[in-house]
């Protein structure tokens, strides 16, 4: 069959449930073969890009605790939510315990299934509602082709991190929105609140789109007020209880990289750059004058009315808010995901945090009506993303001069692997890692493994803390992954160790990497008191965290009572009590340099000499 009779319909009329009445059989099956081909292009091209990265590798370590027992904490004995998607830990655990699949080499497919569906479930609503009005007009692809020409689309369809979740989270909203006007049925209405809801839960920020899905049910259905109340009981009622538990058990109000990150705060400047950095080397304005050409082009018949817009808006009945509604919604939800983004200056790795905002961004011209106005651009784009697909790149390799990362080429070159997918490609060969890694692996009598730049050290553990060993490394995902369950993997940058999460933030830097927890913290807490130190570890410093880990009593916001709160045997007054100073624990901070921390938590010099004796050894 030729592209001609296709575009015509020739070929005869066949009903299209997406319709309410028949669509040219021609039409039906390019605007089909406008979902599928997108799909498999991306499956390819994930598939080709399958990688696992260090932060992927956060949640497997969690995911095993889970299997294994121990609940989900990072670190046996401390109750840290290291993961910031709750729900796709606990889809790794499910799928982990069915399959009984190594935890990387699943998150890996498990992120490019997700990631996939979202896309063909995404294009499917969006061919579902143009052919709502077009029976007869075959679509072409628009959005589709500016998101699938980007390199960062392709790394991230994998990866081990919640991306594709949040790509079939959004996509899920988005096809029972679109059902939304023309459904009735009450499970369209409280399956698109319960799905809407449980976006907090998939990515914190995802709240933002959460709220716009929640306002264009209000606006679409008009509920009473005993139907409202039901709807935000359908919404609400997990991610509440969910976040009880949260306060409860962890004793703060957020995951701990949003704490350690300081989501609230807001670095404009560097969130510009973060974009520059995704938009300049892929010449990313191209694409975006055409969409917004197209977009424009197609509302402007709308605008030209001789009564004006305005006896037109008033004009506009139930069915045509709800069109709006549907239109506007996904575009105006994007838009503040990505500002979000820009407002608390970005992230580490290129691109990623923008890519779900994008996504949503564009779902309304995934696909567009063929006419003389989208044709010539779709035209445009597919040149455009040929050469952005072949030619453009980031101009920096590893970490560039912003301290963003081109995380998957960065790892790929450091480990020599093309697919990295499971835990061991990095623990063999990431530079410097396998000797400290062996001696973590072997020496299990008590020691606590430092690695520096030129090797690592060993110093004798607390005999008294039940891990056999403690170990240190900047990337947090490869050392947890090798360090046993039952030991103790630190991290200093706050993600996974709740101590280095409320350190205060003093200057920004390169994004999620900005606290430092001095090193003298970690010896003070896991270290023997008479253990040599070091060369480089300063002993007074030590003995300054050593007592402000413990000085006074536990009064809330203490550094004391917030290793109380994450050490203490979980009961039902240890539950209350973190739930009841949740609130004043998310917003404690405390000075990273341990002398100042003495004197401001417990009001002691410990260079006095009566706190630090002259004939101390360590002195």
């Amino acid at each position: 069959m030729s592209l001609v009779s296709v575009l015509s319909g020739r070929s005869g009329p066949r009903a299209d449930p997406a319709t309410d009445g028949p669509q040219p059989r021609g039409i039906t099956r390019w605007n089909t073969a406008m979902v599928l081909v997108p799909t498999l292009i991306l499956l390819v091209l994930g598939w080709h890009r399958r990688w696992i990265s260090d932060d992927g590798l956060i949640f497997t370590r969690t995911v095993r605790q889970i299997l294994a027992g121990h609940g989900p904490v990072f670190n046996v004995g401390e109750r840290a939510e290291a993961s910031t998607s709750t729900l796709w830990q606990w889809l790794l655990v499910l799928t982990s315990w069915i399959t009984q699949m190594d935890v990387g080499r699943l998150a890996v497919h498990l992120g490019l299934l997700c990631t996939t569906a979202g896309y063909a479930l995404a294009l499917h609503t969006t061919r579902r509602l143009h052919t709502r009005s077009t029976r007869t007009v075959p679509l072409v692809p628009l959005g589709v082709i500016a998101l699938l020409a980007l390199p960062p689309v392709w790394d991230f369809a994998t990866s081990g991190l919640e991306t594709g979740l949040t790509t079939l989270w959004t996509a899920g909203c988005w096809w029972l929105l679109v059902r939304l006007p023309h459904d009735p049925r009450a499970r369209v209405t409280y399956g698109l609140a319960f799905l809407a809801g449980l976006g907090p839960m998939v990515r914190p920020d995802l709240a933002i789109a959460t709220l716009g899905f929640l306002i264009a049910l209000a606006i679409v259905r008009r509920p009473r007020v005993l139907h409202t109340l039901g709807l935000l009981g359908t919404a609400f009622t997990v991610p509440l209880l969910y976040e009880i538990f949260r306060m409860g058990y962890y004793g703060v109000l957020l995951p701990l990289p949003a704490v350690t990150k300081e989501a609230s705060a807001a670095d404009w400047s560097r969130g510009w750059n973060y974009v520059r950095d995704l938009t300049d080397p892929y010449h990313l304005w191209i694409p975006l004058v055409v969409l917004v050409a197209v977009a424009i082009g197609r509302s402007l018949p709308r605008l030209r009315d001789p009564a004006g817009v305005g006896a037109r808006l008033r004009a506009i009945d139930r069915a045509g808010r709800a069109r709006i509604t549907v239109f506007a919604v996904p575009v105006l939800c994007g838009l503040a995901m990505l500002l979000y983004v820009v407002r608390v200056g970005g992230d580490f790795m290129h691109a990623r945090m923008l890519l779900p905002g994008l996504f949503m961004l564009l779902l309304p011209i995934l696909l567009v009506p063929a006419n003389r106005l989208a044709i010539p651009a779709a035209t445009v784009l597919v040149g455009w993303a040929a050469v952005c697909a072949i030619s453009f790149r980031v101009p920096y390799e590893g970490i560039g001069p912003r301290g963003i990362a081109d995380e998957r080429a960065f790892y790929v070159s450091a480990l020599k692997v093309a697919n990295p997918v499971t835990a061991y490609s990095y623990v063999a060969n990431y530079p410097r890692f396998p000797a400290a890694a062996n001696a973590a692996r072997t020496d299990h009598t008590h020691v606590i493994v430092y690695p520096w730049y030129d090797g690592f050290y060993v110093t004798a553990l607390d005999p008294n803390l039940p891990a056999p060993v403690a170990t240190v490394w900047s990337n947090l995902g490869m050392n947890g992954a090798n360090t046993p369950l039952d030991g103790v993997s630190v991290d200093i940058l706050g993600l996974a160790y709740p101590l280095a999460a409320h350190v205060e933030l003093t200057t920004r830097g390169r994004p999620g990497h900005e606290k430092s927890l001095d090193i003298a913290w970690v010896f003070a807490q896991y270290a023997a008191p008479d253990a040599i130190l070091p060369p480089g570890i300063d002993p007074i410093r030590v003995k300054a965290a050593r007592y402000a880990l413990t000085c006074g009593d536990a009064n809330r916001g203490k550094l004391k009572e917030l290793q109380d709160s994450v050490h203490e045997p979980m009961s039902w007054s240890r539950f209350k009590e973190n739930f009841t100073g949740a609130l004043d624990r998310t917003s404690f901070r405390f000075p990273s340099n341990p002398v100042d921390a003495a004197k401001e938590i417990c009001g002691i010099d410990v260079l006095a000499k009566d706190v630090l004796p002259a004939d101390n050894p360590n002195r």
